[in-house]
C-alpha cells in the first residue's frame, strides 16, 4: 500500500522593494531605541539603588519599601507609565492620561489621534 506523497508549496517571498521598506522602518525604530534605552535608564536609577543600598549599608529592605513609598507622585506615576509603555499597553496609558488630565474624551483618548 503506497502513501500519499504530499509536496510542499514553495513559500512565496515578499517583493524585494517590500522588503526594503521594512527593513527602513526597523531601522528607524531602532533609531529612537537608545534614547528611549536612556530615559527608562533614569528613571529606573533611583529605584535601583534604593535597593542595592541595604547590600552595601545597614539599610534594611523594609526602609527601602518605606523610601519608595515617600517618593514624589509624580515620579510613580512616570514608572508606572513607563512600564505600560515597555509591555505594549499603550492604551491603558491613554486612558489613564485622559483619566489624569481630566480631558474629558472618555474612551476615545484625545491623544490616541
Amino acid at each position: 500500500m503506497d502513501k500519499p506523497v504530499i509536496k510542499s508549496k514553495p513559500k512565496t517571498e515578499k517583493p524585494i522593494e517590500e522588503r526594503l521598506v521594512e527593513h527602513e522602518i526597523a531601522e528607524e525604530s531602532m533609531d529612537n531605541s537608545w534614547k528611549d534605552e536612556f530615559i527608562v535608564l533614569v528613571f529606573s536609577l533611583p529605584v535601583i539603588v534604593n535597593f542595592v543600598m541595604p547590600i552595601f549599608t545597614e539599610m534594611t529592605m523594609k526602609e527601602a519599601w518605606e523610601n519608595l513609598n515617600s517618593a514624589a507622585e509624580w515620579y510613580t506615576q512616570i514608572l508606572f507609565i513607563l512600564v505600560l509603555v515597555i509591555f505594549g499597553m499603550r492604551k491603558l496609558v491613554y486612558k489613564l492620561a485622559d483619566k489624569l488630565f481630566d480631558t474629558g474624551a472618555g474612551s476615545k483618548g484625545k491623544c490616541c489621534k
